[in-house]
Order: C-alpha cells, then sequence, then structure tokens
C-alpha cells in the first residue's frame, strides 16, 4: 500500500530500527493461525520492557482520574480480549455440519401455493386460528395478511376482517357483522369508495401483502345434463370475470360441485384425479374404481352395494363438508 502512494514514506525492510517480532524455534513455514497471533502478541507483551517497568498502582490511579492514555489503553486490550474468546467460543462450538445444514436451509425458498379460487365459505376457514394463515380479501383479491398477526390474529384489533370478504366493512369503517357478511359495494358513497381504494393500494402496494387468490360467488344452481357437465372441464377459455381458474365441475350422488375452487391441483388437467372432471364420479368413487365401467352415464345407484354407498357418502361428506366444494346445480337423470 505504500508504494502505491508516492506521498507516503517508503518503507525500508533492512532498516534495523523497524520494531520487530522475533518467533520462537517452536514456529515453522507454513500457515500462520490466530492462535499464534494470539500466542506472538501475548510473549511479546510481557517480554516489553516498557510493560515489565508499569507501575500498577499508578496506571489504576491514573485509570480512576480519567487519564485518555490509561482510558485508551483498558480498551484496546478489553476490544482484543473479547475478540480472543469470541474466536475461541466459535472454534469450541461450531460444526461444519451444522453450518452447511444451515446454510443449506437459508438457500431454500419455499415456493408459494399458485393463486386459487375461494368462495366467502371457504376464506372463513382462514383466520388464523387452528395453525391456518390470516386471509383478508379486497375488492375481490384475498391477501395473506400472516406477517400482520398483531393486527389481525386472534385477539387483535383486526381480526374481525380475517378470513372475510372486508370490502364493505372497511370501506365503512365498521366492525359490525351485517356489514362484515354483506359482500354488495353497490350502495357505498364516494368517501366509502375512496375509503376502499386506500386500503387497498395499503395491502398490494403499501405493505405488499401476497395475493394468494380471488374471492367470488359460484354460479346460480341449475339442473345439467350429462353433455352440459362435460364441457366443464378446467379447460375452456376464457376464465370467467373475478375468477382464478375456469370452473370444474363433478357430480357425487347428482349433486354437481365446483371443485376449481381450491381443487384445480387434484381435479385439473395433471391432477390424479383429473378423469372426474365433466363426469359423474359417484360410481367410481363408490367402487374406489377408475375403469371405464365407473363413468357410464347413468344415475341410477341401486345396484350398489351397502359398502359402496357408505364408500360414496363418506366421499359426499368429505367434498361437501370438508373441502367445501360449492354445489352448483344438479344432474338431471335423463
Amino acid at each position: 500500500l505504500a508504494s502505491a502512494n508516492q506521498n507516503m514514506p517508503q518503507l525500508d525492510l533492512n532498516n534495523s530500527d523497524i520494531p520487530s517480532i522475533k518467533l520462537s524455534d517452536d514456529f515453522q513455514v507454513g500457515p500462520f493461525t490466530l492462535r499464534d497471533i494470539y500466542t506472538v502478541v501475548l510473549n511479546e507483551i510481557k517480554a516489553n520492557k516498557y510493560v515489565k517497568s508499569m507501575d500498577i498502582d499508578k496506571f489504576l490511579f491514573q485509570l480512576r482520574r480519567g487519564d485518555d492514555h490509561a482510558v485508551i489503553a483498558v480498551a484496546i486490550l478489553t476490544i482484543f480480549l473479547g475478540f480472543i474468546i469470541y474466536q475461541g467460543l466459535s472454534i469450541i462450538f461450531s460444526s461444519p455440519v451444522q453450518k452447511k445444514s444451515q446454510d443449506q436451509k437459508s438457500e431454500e425458498v419455499e415456493e408459494p401455493d399458485p393463486p386459487r379460487d375461494f368462495t366467502i365459505e371457504q376464506l372463513r376457514d382462514f383466520n388464523g386460528e387452528n395453525g391456518k394463515p390470516i386471509y383478508v380479501g379486497l375488492k375481490g383479491e384475498v391477501f395473506d395478511v400472516s406477517k400482520a398477526a398483531d393486527y389481525y390474529g386472534q385477539g387483535a384489533s383486526y381480526h374481525c376482517f380475517a378470513g372475510r370478504e372486508a370490502s364493505r366493512a372497511m370501506a365503512r369503517l365498521s366492525f359490525e357483522e351485517e356489514d362484515l357478511s354483506n359482500t354488495n359495494l353497490d350502495d357505498l358513497g364516494p368517501f366509502e369508495k375512496s375509503t376502499l381504494e386506500d386500503w387497498y393500494q395499503k395491502f398490494k402496494y403499501y405493505k405488499n401483502y401476497p395475493c394468494v387468490g380471488r374471492v367470488s360467488t359460484p354460479s346460480v344452481s341449475r339442473t345439467f345434463t350429462f353433455a352440459e357437465l362435460a364441457k366443464f372441464t378446467g379447460t375452456q377459455t376464457p376464465v370467467p370475470e373475478g375468477r382464478v381458474d375456469s370452473p370444474i365441475y363433478i357430480s357425487i350422488n347428482r349433486k354437481v360441485l365446483d371443485v376449481s375452487y381450491g381443487g384445480k391441483g387434484m381435479y385439473g388437467e395433471g391432477g390424479p384425479y383429473h378423469l372426474f372432471a365433466g363426469k359423474d364420479a359417484s360410481r367410481a368413487l363408490a367402487k374406489m374404481s377408475f375403469g371405464p365401467e365407473c363413468f357410464v352415464e347413468n344415475t341410477d345407484l341401486s345396484d350398489l352395494t351397502e359398502k359402496e354407498l357408505k364408500v360414496l357418502s363418506d366421499w359426499e361428506k368429505k367434498l361437501v363438508e370438508s373441502r367445501k366444494y360449492p354445489i352448483v346445480g344438479t344432474l338431471g337423470t335423463d
């Protein structure tokens, strides 16, 4: 560095007046570790004539009086010893295996689930309770506000918005159930619409809460023929306005369910149950079979055994009550 700057004096390594440290005979040519540095410095301090001649009582007296030189000397010694202790503890307690594992974990980034569709009823489950994340719906979009549990978690000030399509309530700055359970925005005034937009901008851009999907109301219930049911496989385009995915309908016990509300991974293209899409899956689920004989266009299930009917009932309960797939119609008998 000295030779790189012409304004600095050049260092003559042959000058005998330059202070030097003589290494003992124990040291050989090779890597010089922190422990070696510590040993050499400590021995040099012990051998230093000024240290040997130091009057400890005088030094302590100067330290008590706040002498600058004494204070600086103690500070430097404290920092040096702290550094040595820290390095020693690091060497003792560090494990190469643990360090490698920690580095791998820090590099692993969990990929978020793709956006999905929610019904109002499904969204209610995501209120931060029972280990679930905290979702809030605004203007049809669903935001994950789990990182703001201090505001939206159980017992917090805004917990009433958790698991809700809260547009109307937030627009009106209302905590009342009549606003929390009402998704109609047509009667909002200019001030309320402006307030809602402020909330939306805050969620989406200022707070950067992740958008995990959209909340919407399923189609009005109707009666389907087998031909009409077959059109809803999740591949139809364009995707309906306000939805993430195109509807996927399956029939079970003549109930037509839209399983695209959270079930695209199972019933959509590439999913294990995609062959059920657009079909009556009652017989296949009852018999636990994917054979072509189970996908006949016939709603008559009178030939099923008692055990098979029980299996079918359990599937219906799981899909309707547990998964909360919305019922969008019934399958006709013709």
